[in-house]
């Protein structure tokens, strides 16, 4: 599955987020550090080059799943992402900073928000 994730772009591009979201699942049963390095380097490539913002959640969840320390410069990042399953991922696991917090309390109490995003903003600072 790793392969997949380093081919390289072309016009075939979309599909990362299914071998992401596997290498997540699997993640917990693997042993192959050497594997998961691989797979994170490609991901986190993926994470700043995709196309489809749809398929950053996948990456960023495979990112938590591989990395031997969270990712949390792209958890704080995703706060601001603006796919609704990004935000709401990152809102449940961001380091708590002076400025995630702020955000997060932005998040919680933006009336235009998603409520999957409220919620999770909102359970986090509590």
């Amino acid at each position: 599955m790793v392969s997949v994730l380093e081919r390289p772009p072309d016009e075939g591009w979309c599909g990362y987020d299914v071998a992401a979201n596997g290498l997540a699942r699997l993640a917990r049963s693997t042993a192959d550090h050497h594997a998961a390095q691989r797979a994170v380097s490609a991901l986190a490539r993926l994470w700043s080059d995709t196309p489809h913002s749809y398929e950053r959640a996948a990456y960023l969840g495979a990112l938590v799943a591989l990395s031997t320390t969270p990712p949390d410069h792209l958890l704080a990042e995703g706060l601001w992402d603006c796919e609704e399953h990004v935000r709401a991922f990152a809102a449940a696991r961001a380091p708590l900073t002076r400025e995630t917090r702020a955000r997060l309390r932005y998040l919680a109490d933006d009336p235009i928000e998603t409520p999957t995003v409220r919620a999770a903003a909102a359970a986090r600072l509590a």
